[in-house]
């Protein structure tokens, strides 16, 4: 699952000025500094860490920025239905991050935009409590800015946001870190088993030759992997001097995309709870057959995490 946020805000102003010939941006560099230190400000006031430039959120905030002026619309969606996400991704941005976007439109503002008005656009911003959280976001550490008048004095200003995110369904400062895998399965088991429990099923025991596959199933580049071919990448994963201890073998994985940058306990209940809501993968975690496990998870750093599981029927 990947996240994303994006609200709107519309700004009047009282000042009117003969309409600039062609479409202006001002100094962006300076304007977009000024965007950030403001951003920042307000971050360090609610004990958040700061957010630093990023190119790929900057050229996507203007493309934004520059495609709305041209084409005369105002919203986070394209005509063609592209999204913020879409933006950053063509920007060079990854797909496994949480994004966000705040857009805003001026009418009657004069070019160049000034930091005067990035001072009110902000002020707009923050007086707005959907934008305000944007902002205020935990998960993030990466900002974009981007603005334009054209000749008619129309102004776009977009502000997009990146970053690792959070664990679903956990607490947002990451606390309770879980980075070795005996630990990971452990805290998997104790849900898994509850579940088998219920059904008067024998409970799953961890197996470290099981718990060594999963590990080895995961990808060594942090990246996604095709669907696991039970009969190579397995049996490859398996350390090759217990495979004649198993007289059945399955594997469960999955990811996450803008679920933060350390595993944390939250993680693993949230992927062991989705796949016990699949019909397919509930029925392997809950096979009577099936007597040892083996888990674990994998995070990037930037957003993406993947968790691997192995079950098997010993001999």
């Amino acid at each position: 699952m990947i996240r994303s946020l994006a609200v709107t805000i519309l700004l009047a102003s009282i000042s009117f000025h003969n309409p600039v010939s062609a479409a202006e941006t001002g100094d962006l560099d300076q304007l977009r500094q000024k965007a950030l230190e403001l951003v920042n400000d307000e971050r360090r006031e609610h004990g958040l860490e700061s957010l630093s430039l990023g190119s790929p959120l900057n050229s996507a905030a203007q493309s934004h920025a520059e495609d709305m002026l041209r084409r005369g619309y105002y919203a986070h969606t394209s005509p063609e239905g592209d999204t913020v996400a879409d933006r950053y991704l063509e920007a060079g941005g990854s797909r496994w991050q949480v994004t966000a976007e705040n857009i805003a439109r001026c009418q009657g503002c004069p070019a160049p935009p000034t930091e005067q008005r990035i001072e009110e656009l902000h002020q707009g911003w923050m007086n707005s409590p959907p934008h305000r959280e944007n902002i205020l976001r935990r998960g993030l550490d990466r900002f974009g800015f981007g603005i334009v008048v054209g000749p008619d004095q129309t102004l776009y200003a977009v502000q997009t946001f990146a970053g690792a995110g959070t664990p679903r369904g956990g607490q947002p400062d990451e606390a309770d870190l879980v980075t070795g895998s005996d630990e990971q399965t452990a805290l998997a088991l104790q849900r898994i088993n509850k579940e088998r429990r219920a059904r008067n099923h024998a409970p799953l025991k961890a197996a470290p030759a099981l718990i060594r596959a999963s590990s080895n199933l995961l990808p060594k580049d942090s990246q996604p992997t095709a669907a696991i071919d039970l009969q190579g990448d397995l049996s490859r994963a398996l350390p090759s001097s217990t495979f004649q201890d198993w007289r059945s073998l399955a594997a469960i994985m999955g990811r996450c995309g803008g679920c933060g940058a350390q595993p944390s306990s939250a993680d693993i209940r949230s992927f062991v709870t989705q796949w016990l809501e699949d019909p397919s993968y509930r029925s392997r975690l809950l096979d009577e057959d099936l007597t040892h496990f083996g888990f674990s998870l994998q995070a990037s750093g930037h957003g993406l995490k993947t968790a691997s599981a192995v079950l098997g029927q010993r001999r």
